[in-house]
């Protein structure tokens, strides 16, 4: 069920709605306006609230070109006239009050959103973790409605992170139990710092979803020192960890694989940083990440 709704929400309904804001010649600038704010209230609810690793990013990136196309076409097929017309008909009527109710509806959704894309607060730039293809964001970013950590006082800015296979979705199926048909499953994940080792767990079993392991949330885990700040990297595959408590690390040494230990829903990376108690942003290369974030390395 989860799936069929990320589905309509991501991909059947915007497209739906994009190729008829393609075949649809506006009546008016004012309703050209509205056409445009509908449609792109649905597209950009797909993007920046909808995770995208479930549905492909191609097919993602094709809708919003494609919306894109169906923006500077209506754009050629302009009136001259601002005056607003609600249609000629009872369903006409209804569906242009539909487009308004949705709009107000989507709208201050994705601008919610989209305010968790930066932030002011200081933070620590760390090396990617992640050396081995395309990865995306699951979790990340200042909005708790785009980054499920930023409740927590010391997670505030964690993220999640998973692999992109062949056809653009994380995993093979929709919520596979075999861990190898999760792209990111067996990754190496390597030092982002400079630093040493404080913590490090190793021995809890990899879950199979939808199974979660019990005991420490994090699972098998390794925690950093670097430059004041604790940088914790959780859900390392069972005995997967190479390093131990005090060992100094540099920057690209292989720490351990990706696992799925703890407390998760499914094979990920989880990182997040915190200085004197308090979670601070965590920045790859200046990027700040937010869900449906890219990194190609």
């Amino acid at each position: 069920m989860t799936f069929i709704l990320l589905l309509t929400n991501q991909v059947l309904l915007p497209l739906l709605f994009v190729f008829w804001f393609y075949q649809n010649e506006p009546q008016s600038r004012s309703n050209f306006i509205l056409q445009t704010l509908f449609t792109g209230s649905l597209v950009g609810f797909a993007w920046i609230i909808g995770p995208q690793a479930w549905t492909s990013i191609y097919i993602g990136f094709s809708v919003l070109i494609l919306f894109i196309a169906a923006f500077i076409k209506s754009l050629t097929q302009l009136p001259q006239t601002w005056e607003f017309k609600l249609g000629d008909g009872w369903k006409n009527i209804v569906f242009t009050v539909t487009q308004i109710l949705i709009t107000l509806v989507f709208l201050p959704i994705c601008v919610w959103g989209l305010t968790g894309y930066s932030t002011e607060k200081e933070g620590v730039e760390l090396e990617f973790p992640l050396q081995d293809g395309l990865y995306i964001v699951g979790h990340g970013g200042d909005s708790p409605i785009i980054n499920y950590h930023n409740v927590s006082k010391t997670q505030a800015y964690a993220l999640d992170v998973s692999k992109i296979n062949s056809a653009g979705i994380r995993a093979w199926g929709i919520h596979p139990e075999e861990l190898d048909r999760y792209a990111i499953f067996g990754e190496n994940l390597y030092s982002p710092c400079d630093g040493q080792v404080l913590d490090v767990t190793k021995g809890n079993p990899d879950m199979n979803p939808p199974q979660r392991g019990e005991g420490h949330p994090a699972g098998n885990h390794v925690v950093l020192e670097c430059n004041e700040v604790e940088v914790t990297m959780a859900h390392f595959k069972q005995n997967s960890i190479v390093v131990d408590s005090a060992e100094r690390v540099q920057k690209g040494d292989l720490l351990g694989k990706v696992g799925n230990s703890g407390n998760t829903s499914e094979p990920h990376l989880h990182i997040h940083a915190v200085k004197d108690s308090v979670g601070i942003p965590i920045r790859f290369k200046k990027r700040f990440l937010v869900r449906n974030s890219l990194v190609w390395n």
